[in-house]
């Protein structure tokens, strides 16, 4: 059960992080506009290092993590995109995390496409969920847009989310 790297799609390649992501990511994870709906919070270098290796060694333990994404045209690393468990009942679970620069183009619903697309034909799971922050608008259109529907309202760390779930057709 692995999702083979990297997965390519028009404008991005998804590929499994590396030392060298460790500065750009900085720089996404330490920005409070993107990390205001991501429970983790704002991280500095020394936690986007510790988070990166465990995205890692999950990857290699599991088969499937979350993933940078990289601009094809300029290389840059903009985000994240990938998979975590879902712990109540081990599914797949989406996230995505990008740039504030990058915000608009429609890269969050082209990585997320590809990612899940990749989940449905490589792992067992008859689907994927994902866990988005009841003020996270863009957040929740793009989960629209990718054909997840609401399932329930939860509570994560105290904060009220909306969980979606997608299953494979």
């Amino acid at each position: 059960m692995t999702i083979p790297l990297p997965i390519e799609t028009e404008r991005l390649l998804i590929r499994a992080f590396d030392p060298a992501d460790v500065d750009p990511m900085t720089g996404v994870y330490g920005d409070p506009d993107v990390m205001r709906h991501v429970c983790l919070g704002v991280l500095d270098r020394e936690g986007t290092a510790a988070l990166l290796e465990q995205y890692r060694r999950t990857q290699d333990e599991q088969g499937f993590s979350t993933w940078a994404v990289v601009e094809r045209d300029s290389g840059d690393v903009i985000g994240d995109a990938g998979f975590g468990l879902y712990a109540p009942t081990g599914e797949p679970e989406l996230g995505y995390t990008l740039a504030a620069a990058v915000w608009g183009r429609g890269y969050g619903l082209e990585a997320a496409r590809a990612c899940v697309a990749a989940a449905f034909t490589q792992l067992p799971h008859r689907r994927v969920v994902a866990k988005i922050e009841v003020g996270n608008t863009p957040s929740l259109r793009l989960a629209e847009k990718l054909g997840m529907r609401s399932v329930e309202r939860i509570s994560v760390h105290g904060r009220p989310h909306v969980l979606f779930e997608l299953e494979r057709t």
